[in-house]
């Protein structure tokens, strides 16, 4: 009859050399709805069940290499592993190696939370902030949700570990701006990809680099606001306008990849052409209006009657001059003559020299 001796003699028999707390490698043979069973090298297969396992049992298929721990022995001999705790094991043994040399350790970002992701570091959660991520803003941390990354530690106490990934935005920012200064010059037509607006003008992505559009290189129109013509998130095609790789300058132009429409004025407006508008813009002496999408001419504020001014009605305006070098077209205000009045001094053979003497 055997003995609770030789019981005890069969178990250290059959895992000799092995103890609880050891690591070890292991193939999984056997799929189970709640358990693996998996090839460890030794006497006895090992069993994990599902809540000591990184993913839901049904994940796993036979020839899937695990790294597992020891936690305990059944009574017929087999051993029991734990793949989270193994792989925890690792996580704290990286996490220390990473806060004495400054080693990167490989994270998963797991979630968007409050101001940045939790992650995960071999079953070992931290925090990353996202102003943490990379160097410019982050526009939509979901889209990353599920990536992995390499990470850096910035702090860590009782409370856990705050992460960083940082030097590798940075890294990989350098990489780019030499790529990308190297490449191109002012004049060149790049692909960007719009970020942001401001009340400057649109931040747009080019190549991994940050550019910028003046709001004055959005439209020739600067009646145009850049909502206006472009959406969020739009790829767009632009002009280089300026380069300087010691601020990191990247300054673009939309309108430029437009046709000027100062190219075929001649052929849109012409002197004697009367326009019904309002005013764009003014100064102290002159009023601005916009006769054809960024084409502007002048009128001097004086020529207006007062009470068209009074009435906020719109002005008439009639071109006199066109100046296409120096982009310029000057006004005067149109005073329609009455028709009746108009054939009456036709007939009488009277001109207009004649009614001013």
């Amino acid at each position: 009859m055997e003995t609770m001796q030789d019981f005890m003699e069969q178990i250290d028999a059959a895992t000799k050399n092995l103890k609880r707390g050891d690591l070890v490698d292991g193939v999984v043979i056997q799929c189970g709805d709640d358990h693996i069973i998996a090839d460890i090298q030794y006497a006895q297969d090992g069993v994990i069940y599902e809540d000591e396992l990184v993913n839901p049992a049904t994940d796993y298929q036979p020839e899937d290499k695990v790294h597992l721990v020891v936690i305990g022995f059944s009574r017929d001999g087999q051993v029991i592993l734990s793949e989270k705790k193994a792989q925890r094991s690792r996580g704290e043994a990286l996490l220390k190696e990473a806060a004495e040399k400054g080693t990167f350790v490989e994270a998963t970002l797991k979630a968007a939370v409050k101001g940045g992701y939790r992650v995960d570091v071999c079953g070992i959660e931290g925090y990353l902030p996202f102003s943490l991520y990379q160097r410019d803003y982050l526009n939509d941390p979901a889209v990353h949700v599920g990536e992995k990354t390499l990470l850096a530690i910035e702090k860590s106490d009782k409370r856990g570990y705050v992460f960083t990934r940082m030097p590798i935005a940075n890294k990989i920012f350098e990489e780019q701006k030499t790529e990308f200064f190297n490449k191109y010059k002012i004049g060149d037509k790049v692909e960007g990809v719009q970020v942001a607006f401001n009340k400057g003008g649109v931040v747009v992505d080019v190549a991994g680099m940050r550019g910028f559009i003046p709001n004055s290189e959005v439209s020739y129109s600067r009646a145009v606001k850049p909502q206006d013509i472009i959406a969020e998130g739009a790829r767009l095609e632009l002009v280089i306008r300026e380069l300087n790789a010691e601020k990191n300058q990247l300054i673009l132009s939309y309108k430029e990849t437009k046709q000027d429409p100062w190219q075929d004025i001649e052929a849109n407006l012409a002197v004697g052409d009367v326009f019904e508008l309002k005013p764009r813009g003014q100064n102290q002496n002159l009023y601005f209006y916009e006769l054809l999408e960024g084409v502007e001419g002048s009128l001097i504020k004086k020529k207006v009657p007062d009470e068209v001014v009074q009435s906020g009605e719109d002005h008439s305006v009639i071109v006199v001059a066109i100046d296409k070098d120096r982009q310029r077209i000057e006004l005067d205000y149109y005073f329609e003559m009455d028709e009746q009045f108009s054939d009456e001094q036709t007939d009488a053979g009277s001109t207009l020299g004649d009614l001013f003497g």
